[in-house]
């Protein structure tokens, strides 16, 4: 092989693991959740895992509790609800627990994830 041609593959495969590391931090990943919500000033609950192998991640900020469900496979956020209490109804769920009823919150704050 030629000195260009060792010259292109070192090229190529340079060019592969760029890629390959841009594509890997586009996935979000349950750390990047977990510190994007502590930076909004939510209290995490809990992170678990859901019988499909997905993240599910439980917040609370004064009366608004909020679900974030991730695809670890795909860094896909699949669900982001919140919901907000009247302070005198807040509920007492079970640690861990999303916590039902409420008030569907519109347009939480939208998550800012920096690499």
């Amino acid at each position: 092989m030629t000195c260009l041609g060792h010259y292109l593959k070192a090229a190529f495969v340079a060019l592969l693991l760029t890629a390959h590391a841009a594509m890997a931090t586009d996935r979000i990943t349950p750390d990047m959740v977990n510190t994007a919500l502590i930076g909004q000033g939510y209290t995490v609950e809990s992170i678990t895992r859901t019988l499909l192998g997905r993240v599910r991640i439980v917040a609370s900020q004064g009366t608004i509790w909020r679900e974030i469900v991730l695809d670890s496979s795909t860094g896909q956020i699949l669900r982001d609800y919140a919901v907000e209490f009247a302070p005198a109804d807040m509920p007492d769920p079970d640690p861990g627990d999303m916590p039902r009823g409420g008030d569907l919150v519109e347009n939480p704050d939208l998550l800012t994830l920096q690499n």
